[in-house]
């Protein structure tokens, strides 16, 4: 009897803390739901974007835990590393796909580092490069009143209800000015302004937090740096402005356009631009349709691209196919059209030479010069530089140890892997400027393999260099001459080395005819 009164007791307790629990709760939900409804709008969105932001913290947090127990516990249970790596590469594409905006950016910028990340990672976060948000219902109308104070259709002529581009941050939309001109506008997405300083110090804490769980992935200084560019990305005005920077400093160059921007039709979170007609410079079958010539448009975009980096120092961060539109020129030749300027990077006087000499030293093969430039830029061991910068070996000996059937890009990738801490070392005492840098390298290079193209990249590059070291402020007639000589010794040496790379290249063509597999040094060689 006792025991029995002892247990309807106990469930009578309980039941009545459940029930103290579900009417403190409903009374909170309640108290937020009436607070919600009558509090002002301004109110009414910081609590919205407060809750969302929570949300967010949360799905990120039980992602990057679930991960890190699958590293720890994986191994014991009998999964590769390769299995694990796309768990993990797959819950961070959904963990971004599912908090978007910012989250995908991030995601776009590991893609981006894809010299020290397993090849898991990298083919899975490529899936972000075209995920974007969707945009509400009037969110269109809201932030054109935000902005302007006007409807869309009170600001332009017209405008199309569908966009034609989209992005992380943006979407793009054809429209007309009141004065009959075709432009682009390129209109943010409504929330990302609100949600970006508690989302950058969620994506801080999470990732110190997996650097203090798993020390070999030190990353958390990748959320450092997105933090300065993605400041930039969300401020139009800035984008604006570099379009216009851009502008002037390619203008000697009648094969390179930026489109013009229209500055009363444009604010922090809305730019309009001239419309552009063009192809991306990756439809490959579209651009030979119309007569252009790829090798033509390679040696275009590399001595575009290498001119921001070895001479101005002002270097677009982002130059993927989607930025680059090609079409035809007055000469009917092919004209590059540079878009979406909101990402760019400045190298200080100091850090561009010394890149020019390294780059120098790097094609020359001269090891005490590239020891010399690489300390300039704060980094120990400059072969390894080297490699980041090229994405392959930097030495004969290098090339032939690469062993049979391992195609370029799986070698660097597996070379990245085994060093990863060195990699990681070097990216983050290196100037951070150089980050950019490496990832414009790293998105040229690849366009320029796309196409198949013949043209040499790096004997381009190292021309641009050797002229960018003379290229300084107040310049005198002594640092002319000596840049002329310069230039002059340079084309030799550079002609030697050409010259020795052809006879590798039919020693290695021999030996392939005659039954030796050597094609994937060849595939280095022309890379």
């Amino acid at each position: 009897m006792l025991r029995y009164s002892l247990i309807n007791i106990t469930k009578q307790a309980k039941y009545s803390s459940q029930k103290r629990v579900i009417k403190y709760a409903s009374t909170g939900l309640l108290l937020l739901c009436t607070s919600y409804i009558i509090s002002h709008p301004k109110e009414r969105k910081s609590l919205k974007s407060n809750i969302e932001s929570i949300t967010r913290f949360g799905r990120s947090l039980m992602i990057g835990l679930t991960i890190s127990i699958d590293y720890l516990v994986g191994p014991l249970i009998g999964y590769t590393e390769s299995e694990i790596h796309q768990r993990a590469a797959d819950r961070i594409v959904q963990g971004c796909l599912q908090n978007g905006g910012i989250y995908i950016k991030l995601g776009q910028g590991l893609a981006a580092i894809n010299h020290i990340l397993p090849k898991e990672y990298i083919t899975s976060l490529t899936i972000l490069q075209d995920k974007c948000l969707t945009r509400g219902k009037n969110e269109l109308e809201e932030i054109f009143l935000q902005e302007f104070g006007k409807k869309p259709e009170e600001v332009f002529h017209k405008i199309d209800e569908q966009p034609v581009a989209a992005a992380s941050l943006a979407q793009v939309y054809k429209g007309e000015t009141m004065d009959g001109k075709d432009v682009a506008i390129k209109v943010q997405y409504i929330d990302l302004q609100d949600r970006f300083h508690s989302d950058m110090k969620t994506l801080n804490y999470l990732l110190r937090l997996i650097t203090i769980m798993h020390p070999k992935f030190n990353l958390h200084w990748v959320v450092d740096e997105l933090f300065d560019t993605l400041a930039q990305e969300l401020n139009f005005e800035i984008e604006g402005k570099n379009a216009e920077r851009c502008a002037e400093n390619v203008k000697q160059h009648d094969y390179v356009h930026v489109p013009k921007v229209y500055w009363n039709l444009s604010t922090k979170r809305i730019l309009t631009i001239e419309w552009i007609d063009g192809i991306k410079i990756n439809n490959v079958e579209e651009l030979k349709k119309q007569g252009l010539n790829v090798n033509d448009i390679d040696k275009k975009l590399i001595t575009i691209m290498a001119e921001q980096i070895f001479h101005t120092g002002f270097v677009h961060g982002d130059p993927h196919p989607g930025n680059i539109f090609v079409r035809k020129g007055h000469n009917n030749k092919a004209q590059l059209v540079l878009l979406d300027h909101g990402l760019y990077e400045y190298l200080s006087e100091k850090t561009r030479v010394s890149l020019c000499n390294f780059w120098e030293s790097m094609v020359l093969k001269n090891d005490h010069a590239l020891n010399i430039y690489g300390k300039e830029l704060n980094v120990d061991d400059p072969i390894l530089l080297a490699e980041i910068l090229t994405q392959a070996p930097y030495s004969i000996s290098s090339f032939l140890s690469i062993k049979k059937g391992k195609g370029a890009k799986e070698h660097m990738i597996q070379q990245a892997q085994e060093h990863f801490d060195k990699i990681s070392a070097a990216l983050r005492t290196m100037p951070k400027t150089m980050i950019l840098v490496i990832r414009n390298l790293n998105t040229i290079r690849a366009i320029t393999q796309d196409h198949k193209s013949t043209v040499n990249r790096y004997r381009i590059m190292a021309k641009v260099a050797v002229r960018g070291k003379y290229k300084v402020s107040n310049p005198s007639i002594t640092k002319y001459i000596t840049g002329t000589i310069d230039e002059a010794k340079f084309e030799i040496h550079l002609w030697l080395y050409s010259f020795i790379q052809w006879l590798l290249k039919t020693y290695l063509n021999i030996l392939w005819f005659i039954g030796y597999d050597t094609e994937h040094v060849v595939e280095f060689l022309t890379a």
